[in-house]
């Protein structure tokens, strides 16, 4: 033997030496702290879910449990045949763990430079989905591997017969649970759920395409599931189908009959979702896993107490519904019922967030279908508010005492400089008002007077100011700052308007009153985080401007479509014609409503007839429609006015007291001015 190969062979003896000595010794620091095994199997079965509860205390959903057990027998064999061809060929060969499998899983990865594939048996992952959280490291994947081990040996001890084809009686129990408990995408936890939520049908009663497509979800449910992305399941499906015909478990030719099948041909998508509140459940799961990691939802038994109220989450729905039904036929889309899973991504989108001046979500609506996309618009999606966001300058501007209501503009068409380059701001419609009032001009959602407020205040005042009401996402302090082209989502905008509702306190919004643990413990009670963002009277002035607005201004169809409480809000439009917005409230609600497209590069809100769909004719219909049905039955209740806010009747051109029309017929505008504050 030459010299070279024997220190070869000695280093490959120490490396498997030293590799062995580390594995033994990490065997022996985890082992003692794996989980324990019941004594009896059966325990492993059904799992109590995390329940979510509304304000009123009514159960309205539970999610991450296994409802109902259904026995191998009473499982369409093509379940087993798919899930076995697909996840673990060698099932019935192995005690728990696959060392030709792993080793092919490390030979691959190693040749493609990435994770690709895994080497985890059915059993492996039976235990994941028992006692660990997703997480993915060396030790917790041994500790996988210890566990797989002990629960084999402890099912081959439970059911030590063997079934009609002579295989260890235990396995088939050991797919009896993982069957009963792995997740399949859209609140599906166990078969009998999957059958249900995705068919319609019961376990027995799947067909072989069936069973394929619910099995290569396991794999990764919400990337394969398949009324979310259909085009992604297909793939899974025909990947699942040929695994089978490489089993032996389907023929090439019946193969051959399914080469065409799509995911979309076998699901239901009319199938109503049993998740009355879809975007609730998301949210709060999001907000869990947000404070206290993704091991708190794992284990599931906890008692979620929400500030959601049924009865406004219902009006909600029925408003962003009523008035998809309109853009719908406005913008000349086909009923959306009639719409291909294919097509509904499309379509125009809505958003509304309720909130209670205590900060508590109320309602909240992310969008029109949650199968078509998970994506919720009311929490998440940043968009550009466009005249909603007047309000932040007129607020900077006002607390900055660089204005008051009455101080006197030219709202006419000027040219800017900005970033080397000509820009000129145009009113809606090019229409100017002239000489006007800084009020007016917001009643009227002048573009040309807000561009001079914010440059008189200074756009970084503005920005400052926005932050101080809440919002948190990036805002750049440009010349176009008061016409909102910062991006901000809807909890955001009604959660800042929420502050002029609340004379100045900022409470920050919440969806969770409580949690409750297994053992009726409270591991978690929000407490109230209240500060004063803007003075009181700062506040009612705001107040009494968005009053106007409503009464006389750009959401006067708040008042045509019958809504006569005390209101206040605002509009807003961009003007790209992507964003229609309407934020308003009244003394005990507040609430934002969004409408628009998710894809704003190749659809715009234009009607049918080229008329853009504005928030006055594209949101406001939903607010107030939402409004009406809440506030049925409720006592009717009106602004405060603080003492150091006076109010005064002016001609809205010249700020000049006045109870008489002006000139051109305009009736007198109602100001409030602070202390110190005069009329012209």
């Amino acid at each position: 033997m030459s010299r070279a190969l024997l220190i070869g062979v000695v280093l490959t003896v120490f490396f498997i030496l030293a590799g062995g000595a580390g594995v033994g010794y990490a065997i022996w620091r985890i082992a003692p702290n794996l989980p324990s095994l019941p004594t009896d199997p059966h325990e492993l079965g059904i799992r109590p879910g995390t329940e979510m509860y509304a304000a009123s205390g009514e159960r309205i959903y539970t999610f991450n449990q296994s409802r109902q057990w259904v026995r191998l027998e009473d499982i369409s064999p093509h379940v087993v045949q798919a899930l076995i061809a697909t996840e673990d060929g060698h099932f019935y060969h192995h005690r728990g763990i696959d060392l030709l499998a792993i080793g092919g899983a490390v030979r691959d990865n190693l040749r493609k430079g990435s994770i690709t594939r895994g080497g985890s048996t059915l059993t492996q992952q039976l235990v994941k989905r028992l006692f660990f959280s997703p997480e993915k490291t060396f030790t917790r994947k041994l500790s996988e591997a210890l566990l797989a081990l002990q629960l084999e040996a402890f099912f081959a001890a439970s059911y030590p017969d063997t079934n009609a084809a002579g295989q260890p009686a235990y396995k088939n129990r050991l797919l009896e649970l993982y069957l009963n408990e792995v997740f399949y995408g859209t609140n599906a936890y166990g078969i009998h759920d999957a059958a249900i939520t995705f068919f319609d049908t019961t376990p027995d009663s799947l067909s072989l395409p069936r069973a394929a497509l619910l099995i290569g979800q396991v794999n990764a449910p919400t990337k394969y599931n398949p009324l979310r992305h259909p085009q992604r399941a297909t793939t899974r499906l025909q990947h699942v189908l040929d695994r089978m015909v490489a089993s032996g478990f389907l023929d090439p030719a019946t193969r051959r009959e399914y080469a065409a099948l799509r995911a979309e041909d076998l699901i239901n998508p009319g199938y109503p979702p049993r998740n009355p509140v879809p975007y609730w459940v998301e949210a709060i799961n999001a907000e869990i896993v947000r404070q206290w990691g993704s091991s708190a939802l794992h284990y599931g038994s906890l008692k979620v107490y929400t500030t959601l109220d049924i009865t406004m989450q219902e009006a909600a729905e029925e408003a962003v519904a009523k008035g998809m039904v309109e853009l719908d036929e406005r913008l000349g889309f086909k009923p959306y019922a009639e719409a291909s899973m294919a097509e509904r991504p499309a379509y125009v989108q809505g958003a509304l967030v309720c909130l209670s001046p205590t900060g508590k979500v109320l309602a909240m609506v992310g969008g029109r279908d949650i199968f078509v996309s998970y994506y919720n618009r009311a929490l998440t999606a940043r968009r550009q508010p466009g005249s909603g966001f007047k309000p932040i300058a007129y607020l900077a501007a006002l607390e900055a005492g660089e204005i008051s209501p009455v101080t006197v503009f030219n709202d006419e068409p000027r040219t800017y400089i900005d970033n080397g380059k000509k820009w000129q701001p145009r009113n809606y419609g090019g229409r100017y008002l002239g000489q006007t009032i800084a009020a007016w001009a917001l009643v009227r959602s002048a573009n040309s007077t807000a561009i001079q407020i914010s440059e008189l205040v200074g756009p970084d005042r503005v920005v400052e100011i926005a932050h101080r009401l809440g919002f948190a996402g990036p805002i750049g302090a440009y010349k176009s700052i008061a016409l909102g082209v910062a991006e901000v989502t809807v909890l955001e905008m009604a959660a800042a308007y929420g502050i002029f509702a609340n004379y100045g306190l900022q409470v920050p919004p919440i969806l969770i009153e409580r949690i409750v643990d297994a053992d009726g413990q409270q591991i978690f009670t929000h407490q109230p985080q209240i500060r004063q963002a803007i003075a009181p009277d700062l506040a009612a002035q705001m107040v009494h401007l968005l009053r106007q607005t409503v009464d006389r201004g750009t959401g006067h169809q708040v008042r045509k479509r019958g809504f006569a409480r005390p209101a206040a809000g605002k509009t807003g439009t961009t003007n790209d014609n992507t964003d229609a917005w309407f934020t308003g409230f009244t003394p005990d609600l507040i609430a934002s409503v969004w409408v628009g497209f998710d894809d704003r590069r190749t659809h715009k809100l234009v009607d049918t007839r080229g008329v853009q769909i504005t928030g006055g004719s594209g949101a406001v219909p939903i607010w107030t429609d939402f409004m009406i049905a809440i506030n049925e039955g409720r006592p009717e209740k009106d602004f405060d006015v603080p003492e150091a806010v006076m109010i005064y009747s002016v001609n809205p051109l010249t700020g000049e007291v006045s109870s008489e029309p002006n000139k051109d017929g305009v009736e007198p505008l109602s100001v409030a001015l602070r202390r110190g504050e005069r009329p012209n």
